[in-house]
């Protein structure tokens, strides 16, 4: 697959990732996401596909034209996207970016010069960043909003179900994050210090910086586990890193607790039976949220009513062994659509905030195409 390809669609096809041309009647709105992920698995894990198959099923759902571009994960690469689209004599009615390597405040200053709006998700700017380029909608008018995933809260109820899980015994912890200039790499990993810190008998033996990949985090992760035998809890930030982690242990046929954030079907699968501990799932629905926002936006009713110009979502939800045959179900059951307008303002009018809680999913049965 030709990495610079677009990939225009307004169904999803596969668990791998989004396929082929779909075009809807109408052309408006149009989205463009500049997804920063592979288009391929290549060992980092699916997430960003599936953060383009929700966002297809969710423009599907409401009717939009959803266009990705994926930049391998090469924020070089990214870049020149953004200053094709922002050239663009046929400029979409949206762009979505990631701040994935700190590169989002470059890409705002090229989108600036484009008539479509922007939306910021998954990871947002740094301080500093902000700093250089204003907050949405000041400087950067076309910069309409932010949405992000609370990552530190994620991080810290996943630590809080491993230590419970532990019972008695005190908590000597392993930390595997992803790497040191993805902002949600670092505040998952605070998340995790946090409770640790209010936490009686709990430590963090070490945290370390990894690639994303299940190669990386698994030879960390036997390296750690020989440096520190009273480990007894491995968390990683993603899926690949919490099973190659999960791997290590097993090797050693140590007796540890791992959990992670993400609840890939892979590790759904070590979920159900008793490999991994826990996992903190829904992360990749981060895209789908951002199409809901975008078409009630484009109906008229401004997200920044309902929840402000910079929204950061409590919605990521525990998956263990009690919950993860059904969560895969309801989720990755082949050919199941799930239904994201449930979350719309313009089509179930609801006062404050929006709320994204995946129990409006799960509680749903979804349909099959």
């Amino acid at each position: 697959m030709n990495r610079r390809q677009a990939l225009l669609t307004g169904v999803y096809a596969g668990l791998s990732g989004v396929s082929g041309q779909v075009f809807s009647a109408r052309r408006a709105p149009r989205v463009v996401f500049l997804n920063p992920g592979e288009a391929v698995q290549r060992g980092t894990g699916e997430h960003w596909q599936l953060v383009s198959r929700f966002m297809a099923m969710a423009a599907q759902t409401f009717d939009m034209q959803l266009e990705v571009l994926y930049a391998e994960r090469d924020h070089l690469l990214m870049q020149r996207q953004a200053e094709q689209v922002a050239r663009r004599t046929d400029a979409p009615d949206y762009i979505v970016i990631v701040n994935e390597k700190m590169a989002a405040a470059r890409m705002l200053q090229t989108l600036a010069h484009s008539p479509a709006k922007v939306l910021l998700i998954h990871n947002d700017l740094t301080p500093a960043q902000r700093l250089t380029v204003g907050n949405e909608r000041q400087r950067i008018p076309n910069w309409i909003g932010t949405l992000t995933a609370n990552a530190e809260r994620a991080g810290y109820r996943l630590m809080e179900f491993l230590y419970q899980r532990l019972g008695q015994s005190g908590a000597a912890v392993i930390g595997i994050t992803g790497d040191p200039n993805t902002p949600v790499s670092l505040e998952r990993a605070a998340g995790v210090d946090d409770f640790l810190y209010h936490a009686s008998n709990a430590r963090t033996c070490q945290l370390v910086f990894s690639d994303w990949s299940y190669e990386d985090s698994d030879q960390k992760a036997r390296v750690l586990l020989a440096r520190y035998p009273d480990a007894n809890v491995i968390w990683a930030a993603n899926d690949a890193m919490t099973l190659g982690a999960l791997d290590a242990v097993s090797a050693r046929n140590a007796r540890v607790l791992v959990g992670g954030i993400g609840a890939l079907p892979e590790a759904l699968t070590r979920v159900a039976d008793g490999g991994l501990a826990a996992m903190m799932a829904g992360d990749y629905f981060i895209g789908a949220w951002a199409m809901v926002l975008l078409h009630d936006h484009n109906q008229g009713k401004d997200f920044a009513a309902n929840g402000g110009l910079r929204q950061k979502l409590d919605f990521l939800t525990t998956i263990d062994r009690k919950n993860a045959v059904r969560y895969a179900d309801v989720v990755f059951r082949s050919g199941a659509i799930l239904d994201f307008g449930l979350y719309s303002k313009t089509r179930y009018p609801r006062p404050g905030p929006y709320d994204f809680n995946l129990r409006y999913l799960l509680n749903t049965t979804s349909r099959v195409s």
